[in-house]
């Protein structure tokens, strides 16, 4: 039996400056139109590293050295990513960049990280993996405020976890690696008489390119009023393989994402039409459902823009409706997101200029958010993070050995991430608790699809 972990014990709390005053110029950070659509929600994720360190030290002292670093190169990189100290005001579309400070907390918990890593359905299934948030973060919330809060918990082998939190309206998940990165890489350096120089093209100028429009105001994202259960669905790759033979002889070359994404839908809809049946005395009252895909759109655009110079949100979204029925049919969805997919990016890649393409951008923002307000229809927001970079952050004290989605606010929504090798996917899902225990009983799923399985295995340190 593996006994579950106690609360983290947060042992500091305090704010994490710039290291040099963001100057008079840039006090004023404006949102795009971009920014303007990306929901008013964190992101949680959760990095986790062991610790490679010698015995020569101890365990204490390995964690305080490791804080000290995360704690001065985070103030370096808020230099240069300066919106992040920043706080949102009442004028939803700035930040006002006062330095104010990135929320930064210490804890430590009482077991070892392998433990976590090695059992993860004890160790992180719903409350545990909750743990390494406390409640009164802001990813428990919807209503903006600080753009970025952080929390490292450190395990008694030495090992740490480092939770994190972005508010979407100021980075998507690019611009969030990009930072994260930035970041890894300024901690590394230290220590070793190496300054990283800021870079210079970094800009935050998006709203200049795409400044905002009059639309509504959504300050905050109503949480679910049902229970939410989070579960991990681990596709291998060699799963993938299997299932890209039996989709790959009708679609030509289809992508891992595209038949996770599929699969995870197809089963996830079967779920909510049996928990809808059961609730209706036999008869489904689900009668459609739409698929709601955040797309990356830098090297989609007719103009494309460096990472360095299109800091922020320039992503968006696509829809693509699923009639009672179309969810058996596995072939039709691959083919079907493909299709809508293609269509979106090709329509992005004609209009991206001037007012058509936000015409365009707003226009099929309204006809998804208009079916998804229709009785009996089911909404599953996805955003696929694989082929990012979010392995990358090295501190200077290895790779993390596990990166992942903390828990969700919201439910129906599915997260697709790399898994470490590159070549599989992890698939984080949050449903309804109902239907939640009905995928995890779906024999189509577990065909290609393991349900927490370990991290490791990994070695408790003796």
């Amino acid at each position: 039996m593996v006994l579950l972990p106690g609360k983290p014990e947060v042992i500091s709390r305090e704010m994490v400056r710039p290291s040099t005053a963001t100057p008079d110029c840039h006090r004023i950070h404006s949102l795009s139109f971009f920014d303007q659509l990306a929901p008013p929600i964190y992101g949680p994720l959760l990095y986790f590293y062991l610790n490679h360190e010698s015995h020569r030290y101890s365990v204490a002292d390995i964690a305080e050295n490791k804080i000290r670093a995360l704690k001065v190169s985070l103030s370096e990189a808020l230099s240069t990513y300066y919106p992040l100290a920043g706080r949102m005001g009442d004028d939803p579309l700035t930040v006002h960049c006062n330095d104010e400070g990135v929320i930064f907390l210490q804890a430590r918990m009482n077991t070892e990280l392998p433990a976590i890593l090695n059992h993860p359905d004890a160790g992180l299934r719903d409350e545990a993996r909750k743990l390494l948030f406390p409640d009164d973060l802001c990813y428990k919330s919807t209503s903006l405020s600080s753009p970025l809060v952080v929390q490292v918990t450190s395990f008694e082998c030495g090992g740490m976890a480092l939770g994190i939190c972005v508010s979407h309206k100021v980075l998507d998940m690019s611009s969030f690696c990009s930072f994260i990165n930035y970041w890894a890489a300024t901690a590394s350096t230290l220590g070793h008489n190496i300054k990283l120089q800021p870079d210079h093209r970094l800009e935050f100028t998006l709203a200049t390119l795409y400044p905002p429009v009059d639309l509504p105001v959504t300050k905050t994202v109503e949480p679910p009023k049902v229970r939410n259960v989070v579960n991990r669905f681990v596709f291998d790759a060699s799963k993938i393989a299997k299932l890209k033979a039996i989709v790959g002889s009708k679609i030509e070359n289809p992508t891992r994402v595209e038949l996770a994404l599929a699969l995870l839908c197809s089963c996830a809809i079967s779920a909510a039409t049996d928990n809808s049946s059961s609730k209706g005395g036999g008869a489904s009252q689900l009668r459609s459902a739409l698929l709601i895909q955040a797309v990356n759109l830098r090297r989609r655009l007719m103009s494309p823009l460096p990472p360095a110079r299109s800091t922020g949100n320039l992503s968006s979204v696509f829809a693509m409706s699923i009639a009672e029925g179309m969810e058996k049919d596995l072939v039709l969805l691959v083919s079907m997101i493909r299709r809508v997919k293609t269509e979106y990016f090709n329509s992005c890649a004609v209009e991206s200029v001037g007012n058509q393409f936000r015409s365009f951008i707003i226009k099929t923002t309204a006809e998804f958010r208009k079916s998804s307000t229709e009785e009996a229809a089911k909404v599953y927001p996805c955003s696929s993070w694989c082929g990012f970079p979010i392995y990358e952050a090295d501190f200077g004290w290895g790779k993390p050995v596990w990166v992942t989605a903390a828990d969700f606010v919201l439910t129906d929504v599915i997260i697709l991430l790399d898994t470490r090798d590159g070549l599989g996917i992890e698939a984080v899902v949050s449903l309804e608790e109902h239907e939640m225990a009905a995928l995890e009983r779906d024999q189509k799923l577990l065909a290609f699809a393991r349900i927490n399985p370990v991290v490791g295995p990994v070695m408790i340190r003796p």
